[in-house]
């Protein structure tokens, strides 16, 4: 009879890294620390060979400036009743943790990785791992690494190296985290934290918005949001406007009379025309944003949407490299899994005859979320919690995305509900759900690979 075996992997969990909801520190707590200890005590009542991997950034290094030689059990000592857990996990089932590029440090650090020994955690320093499943004279081989290796900005050009450090770690040290602390010299808003959970590239637009929702004075937030609010009622009224001008039908005169008597339809009328002023503004912006991202093109560069398709390209192509041993492993697999990008996915390519999966992440996550009225979009702060399975069923090998649940009520002013009519709860796993499952085929062992 074959004996159970389960692989689960998951990966970006940045502890010391996301932001306590009640909390006021310059570094952000991790907010799933509850969610994670329930995942671990329900994966542990497996009765059968189990191993969890954690496919880096396990923990946040870069945020840690108050314990720089013992960043570890600083970490160990915050998140006690979580190591606790884990070690209780680790007597019974295997726990394996590969470094990320937040975490580098524990590809070489000795110490660190005799800390986490103690419960029942062990570091494997190497760039990847390699598991396979055997079934007779079939198995099935997977494949995985953080990702960081994959993006240039992220990339180490010796990974073993404690002497690298890649182009995103000094980005993030001299402009994130140092905005970070400027902002803790005086009291500085509680969704300035959110600094940290975004892509760059939303960076200014998140700042904007947060801005005209939280920071924007009465006087002028009572002008704007008006204005805001007529905004799709610019171009009727200014046609309505010009046909009046030439043509005046008789049951439409005393409408007009009103209009230019009464002191509420005068400011309604000025709002209007501003308004006004402004479309005709941003059609001027439309056309010179389009004449900019052509020109981006042309020289190369990316807008957000670019990056996320090209990224997604690339690790597309990394699996497609692993599966055909065509890489820096020296090895072939028939499955590829990265984490490092926080957006969960599995993918068969079965036209190209490959698969691959991104872990997702446990760290906190922010979702533009467009707003009617032409308000400014908001940002939503969300949890994804998604990890990966493998196991044999019927001989087949059983891939399966899923999220474990939280609760969560993101911290919004009245003026962000109304812009987004009360679509700001990002749904959620209510249960521990699987998202997507593929099935794949074991492959015969004909030769060494």
């Amino acid at each position: 009879m074959l004996s159970k075996r389960k692989l689960i992997i998951i990966s970006d969990l940045h502890l010391v890294g996301d932001e306590n909801i009640e909390g006021e520190e310059i570094i952000e707590d991790f907010s799933c620390e509850k969610e994670l200890i329930a995942f671990l005590q329900k994966k542990k009542e497996y009765n059968g060979e189990l191993e969890l991997i954690i496919l880096g950034d396990f923990f946040d290094l870069w945020k840690i400036e108050n314990a720089e030689d013992d960043q570890v059990n600083f970490v160990i000592k915050k998140y006690q009743n979580l190591f606790d857990a884990l070690k209780v996990f680790g007597e019974k089932h295997k726990i394996t943790v590969l470094p990320g590029n937040h975490d580098h440090a524990l590809a070489y650090n000795k110490k660190y990785q005799e800390d986490l020994a103690k419960y029942n955690m062990k570091v494997d320093p190497g760039q990847f791992f390699k598991r396979e499943f055997v079934v007779g004279d079939k198995s099935f081989k997977v494949i995985g690494e953080h990702g960081n290796q994959v993006e240039e900005g992220t990339k180490f050009v010796d990974f073993a190296s404690p002497n690298d450090s890649s182009l995103a770690y000094y980005l993030n040290k001299v402009f994130v985290y140092k905005l970070l602390h400027m902002g803790s010299e005086h009291k500085s808003p509680y969704w300035f934290k959110n600094l940290d959970n975004l892509d760059m590239d939303f960076i200014p637009h998140w700042a904007m918005s947060k801005y005209f929702y939280c920071e924007l004075g009465p006087f002028l937030k009572a002008i704007m949001v008006p204005m805001f609010i007529l905004f799709g009622f610019a171009i009727p009224y200014f046609i309505f406007d010009v046909i009046t001008e030439f043509y005046q039908p008789q049951f439409i005169k005393p409408l007009l009379t009103l209009l230019d008597t009464n002191t509420f339809f005068k400011v309604l009328i000025f709002l209007l025309y501003f308004d006004m002023v402004i479309v005709i503004i941003a059609m001027f912006a439309w056309v010179l944003k389009r004449e900019l991202k052509k020109k981006l093109k042309q020289y190369g560069l990316q807008d957000f949407k670019d990056i996320m398709y090209s990224r997604y390209h690339a690790y597309k192509k990394r699996a497609k490299d692993v599966v055909n041993g065509e890489n820096d492993f020296g090895q072939s697999a028939d499955f590829y899994v990265t984490g490092h990008t926080h957006v969960a996915g599995l993918h068969n390519v079965e036209d190209k005859g490959f698969a691959f999966a991104d872990t997702g992440s446990w760290k906190q996550l922010m979702k533009r979320i467009p707003a009617r009225f032409r308000f400014p979009s908001i940002y939503l702060p969300y949890f994804s919690l998604t990890y990966l399975t493998f196991e044999i069923v019927a001989d087949e090998m059983v891939v399966q995305l899923s999220r474990w649940p939280k609760n969560f009520n993101p911290k919004l002013t009245v003026l962000e509900r109304f812009a987004v009519n009360g679509n700001y709860m990002v749904k959620s796993a209510k249960v521990d759900k699987v998202i997507k499952e593929i099935k794949l085929p074991l492959v015969k062992t004909l030769k060494k690979r």
